[in-house]
């Protein structure tokens, strides 16, 4: 590593440290002070920062935060008023009362993100999948329970497409994938069976932040012990932890970048 890129590593580090000790903001100018970096300089890493997902900025404030994203790669350890901490506590009981895997995720155009999850005691002898990663959007339970929740014509400019180009024929297209949204609506949560892979079946619930939908939570594990019964069965309990998500998130204000929120 030549010493120019040396020095930009450092630089980076030091405006994460100066942002993640501001749980509730912090401006450019103090960044630039408590980080010792020229204020040009660190907007510009900033704004890279920002564009990564590793960062959040308040279009309002012009103030930056840790993302949720970058929390869910590091574990936590930036999580200064613990919001990322009691959020993965909800997963991690939902995942032990329901003996399943649970997760959370949020739309992230065109796709949906898992952000973060917690193994159910059934899980034994595989590997849990790495995150975050996205998925298809229209194979997954949270993608169809947040697609539910978002104005019409945002779905159509930012999802449609995905849809009618990677969707199998078995989705119907655009319009139908569209009504049955409705159901969903009003059921309150969504599943897929054998959608996203053969034999693996989900249930989403969507988390409430304030007036808006930004994530959803869910529980997923082998279709044969996912049964249309077994889902109905555990859905209060999905809706349990969706209430306390949405009620955790809306008190610490931890939230995901602005680009990744419905």
């Amino acid at each position: 590593m030549s010493a120019s890129e040396s020095g930009l590593v450092r630089r980076t580090i030091w405006v994460l440290r100066a942002v993640a000790a501001h749980p509730n903001g912090v401006g450019l100018s103090e960044v630039s002070r408590e980080s010792g970096i020229p204020k040009a300089t660190c907007y510009r890493v900033l704004n890279v920062l920002e564009r990564e997902s590793w960062l959040t900025l308040d279009p309002d404030t012009r103030r930056y935060k840790v993302s949720l994203g970058l929390l869910s790669i590091v574990g936590g350890f930036l999580d200064s008023n613990g919001g990322y901490r009691h959020m993965r506590q909800v997963i991690t009981d939902l995942a032990a009362s329901t003996q399943e895997t649970c997760g959370f995720d949020v739309l992230h155009p065109p796709n949906v993100m898992v952000v973060a999850q917690a193994a159910g005691p059934r899980l034994i002898g595989q590997t849990m999948k790495p995150v975050p990663r996205t998925q298809p959007v229209w194979a997954t339970s949270t993608g169809k329970v947040l697609l539910a929740k978002i104005d019409r014509q945002l779905f159509l400019d930012e999802y449609a497409e995905e849809i009618e180009k990677n969707a199998p024929p078995s989705i119907g297209g655009v319009e139908k994938f569209v009504a049955a949204l409705d159901s969903i609506r009003d059921r309150g949560y969504a599943y897929t069976r054998d959608e996203l892979e053969d034999g693996a079946t989900s249930v989403a619930a969507p988390v409430r932040v304030g007036d808006t939908f930004p994530y959803a939570v869910w529980i997923g594990g082998p279709s044969f012990r996912l049964t249309p019964e077994w889902m109905e069965g555990v859905a209060p309990l999905l809706l349990e932890a969706s209430a306390k998500l949405g009620e955790l998130l809306t008190y610490t204000d931890l939230r995901l970048p602005s680009d990744m929120q419905v």
